[in-house]
């Protein structure tokens, strides 16, 4: 298993920025500076989960990068993440947010936060990891396809520009993966997939020819069962943990193409705009509807 040195308490510390009620904290600016982060300058990254309630979400990020955040009860499997929480990783300067899972029991009907949170880790994230399992693959529903077409066309009409060079990456991380399904497969499914929806958005004036390359880079990854193979697991787990933390990995996956060029000591002012943008997006709601009702054909 995986050893670290121990955190410091600072380090340790977690931080909740949008609460359940959508109320972007005020503190953040200098919870960033007990992290150690302050001065950093564009010396840091962020990351950020996407995926289903109760999908191992925060499991996955404490295994990566050492943060803090509270995981699911297996006995109750109730909800633990309620808004976006925010944790620095270990020996890393990287700012990791948990954001709350899609499809959750607890908001019901009521999707207009996970569209808007889901906008908002897309927005201001240098990497965003899409955590699904391997069942959900080819899924639309089940593997959020519908509210990340949704989040692609909010999120082009508000940041894209013509003609910018900044892009996100989306890694994919396919969860419980039993090796039936070679790798290869699965990524040329969720490929397919992400291209399909991609070509049936409805895009701005003047980003009409715009491309899924010319905003995401798209890479997947899978990780075998956690109580099933433990040992591979976390054998994986070190290895995924190494694109984030050592730039000499050929794998490393924070390019200076995905950064959004915010000086650390602006992180906390820039997050705030990009949420205030997300939130008066009063059209969410009506366009996620048309789109979760329309047909998808999942590859084969």
């Amino acid at each position: 298993m995986q050893t670290r040195p121990p955190l410091s308490p600072e380090q340790n510390e977690r931080t909740q920025i949008i609460d359940e009620n959508k109320e972007f904290t005020k503190d953040l600016g200098e919870q960033i500076t007990r992290w150690g982060l302050g001065d950093a300058g564009f010396g840091y990254n962020l990351v950020s989960v996407f995926g289903s309630q109760s999908t191992g979400k925060s499991t996955l990020l404490n295994r990566v990068f050492g943060t803090t955040f509270d995981v699911m009860d297996e006995t109750q499997r109730r909800q633990t993440t309620k808004g976006i929480w925010m944790c620095r990783g270990q020996n890393m300067n990287v700012m990791v947010m948990d954001v709350e899972g899609t499809d959750g029991r607890e908001r019901g009907e009521d999707q207009d936060f996970e569209r808007k949170s889901a906008l908002f880790s897309l927005a201001s994230s240098e990497v965003l990891i899409v955590n699904l399992w391997e069942h959900q693959v080819g899924l639309y529903q089940g593997a959020n396809m519908g509210l990340l077409k949704t989040v692609f066309e909010v999120n082009l009409s508000l940041f894209g520009k013509s003609g910018s060079s900044q892009k996100t990456m989306l890694l994919f991380v396919i969860r419980d993966h039993i090796g039936a399904t070679p790798l290869a497969n699965l990524s040329a499914t969720l490929q397919a997939d992400m291209q399909k929806i991609w070509d049936g958005l409805a895009k701005p004036e003047g980003l009409g020819h715009a491309q899924l390359t010319d905003y995401f880079d798209l890479t997947y990854t899978t990780l075998p069962h956690k109580l099933l193979q433990p040992d591979k697991f976390e054998e994986e787990v070190v290895k995924l943990r190494s694109r984030f933390a050592d730039r000499t990995n050929p794998d490393f996956v924070f390019k200076p193409a995905y950064h959004k060029r915010i000086p650390a000591d602006g992180v906390a002012h820039y997050m705030e705009g990009i949420w205030v943008r997300a939130t008066n997006v009063v059209y969410v709601r009506s366009l996620t509807n048309t789109f979760l009702h329309a047909n998808f054909e999942c590859s084969t």
